[in-house]
Parts: structure tokens; sequence; C-alpha cells
């Protein structure tokens, strides 16, 4: 059996200019730019995440990662 997982993982860069990713597990079946753009602005906007070197402050880029496993048999 064959199982396929995504995965939306939204880059961004903190206020020191480091990158820093979060993924998000089983996004929406076709999540729009639109969609990331209002959580990304929500994240930076509302300081909710911590980077390595202050509060994330820049979105960089998204992209959704999509994993199939099947088994061996």
């Amino acid at each position: 059996m064959e199982k396929t997982k995504q995965t939306l993982k939204i880059n961004f860069t903190d206020q020191g200019g480091k990158a820093c990713s979060l993924s998000i597990s089983d996004p929406v079946e076709n999540v729009s730019l639109a969609n990331v753009k209002a959580i990304s602005d929500s994240i930076i906007n509302n300081e909710l995440v911590l980077g390595e070197v202050g509060f994330l402050k820049t979105y960089s880029g998204a992209s959704v990662i999509t994993r199939s496993e099947k088994a061996v048999e």
C-alpha cells in the first residue's frame, strides 16, 4: 500500500538575517500563495515565532513537499 504525505515549508529570515523555516503537515489541497502570505504576515506582524537571532522578520518563499511511502513486499 502506498501513502502520500504533504508538508508546507515556509521560509523566513529573522531579525539577524538568519534563515529559518516552518513546516506544516497536511496543508489544504492546492494551498495558494495568498494563503501562505497571509499566514506569514500574521506570524511576522504578531511576533509569534523566535528565530536564532530575534523574531522572524521577512518571508522568503514557500514550497509544498510531497513524500510517498510504499511498503516493501
